[in-house]
């Protein structure tokens, strides 16, 4: 008869010293304040699964195919304007310090040429983008609370003088224009309009239409 091999039991020790790794669990302390600093020192910077946002961390919900799309279009149409990134670079999804008590993640982010060589280093992004795109979710839209908030996002990129914010909304398919210091969007766009880069690309033009097809 063949027995098979017999594994004794681990000593008590041995379990109690190995028990914390297998319980251990990262948690958020929701009611504390942050500072930027603070902020890309935890895990959760790295991950790129939070914003700071008035010293709180806030998660960002998961893209859905059609704001992924309206991102990529865009993205697209200004690669195919300036296929050599003269003018400047845009980015996905990268956070950069608007000040010390917010970091924020927006969609997308560009930088002018002369600013790019500022950007380096896996913290957040110290040099301001020049334009900084939004798009809406379906939950961004539920509530009047979740509309306000985006909205308070988009008074912070004014405030600390973001020259070009565009604002996309998927569902009424619109793209709302914001310059510093203004409350009230400069433009409200819809599919029979073209977008237009302005001082900061100067030339670029998309026809909004392009971003819902």
């Amino acid at each position: 008869m063949i027995l098979g091999t017999f594994n004794a039991p681990l000593p008590m020790e041995t379990m109690l010293l190995r028990e914390p790794k297998i319980m251990a669990m990262r948690t958020i302390d929701a009611g504390r304040i942050y500072t930027s600093a603070q902020f890309e020192a935890l895990p959760e910077f790295e991950e790129n699964r939070y914003e700071l946002l008035e010293g709180r961390l806030v998660k960002k919900e998961m893209l859905g195919h059609e704001h992924g799309r309206i991102a990529k279009k865009l993205q697209r149409g200004l690669i195919l304007f300036d296929p050599e990134e003269k003018l400047g670079e845009m980015l996905l999804a990268t956070s950069f310090r608007l000040n010390d008590r917010n970091t924020p993640i927006p969609d997308l982010a560009f930088w002018r040429a002369s600013r790019v060589s500022k950007i380096a280093g896996k913290a957040a992004l110290q040099t301001l983008p020049d334009l900084v795109v939004e798009i809406d979710s379906p939950r961004d839209l539920e509530t009047k609370k979740r509309r306000e908030e985006v909205q308070a996002k988009i008074q912070r990129y004014q405030s600390v003088g973001v020259s070009l914010i565009w604002a996309i909304n998927p569902d009424n398919r619109t793209v709302s224009v914001y310059h510093p210091n203004q409350p009230e969007p400069v433009a409200a766009l819809t599919t029979s309009d073209e977008l237009e880069g302005e001082v900061v690309l100067p030339g670029f033009k998309l026809k909004v239409a392009t971003l819902f097809e």
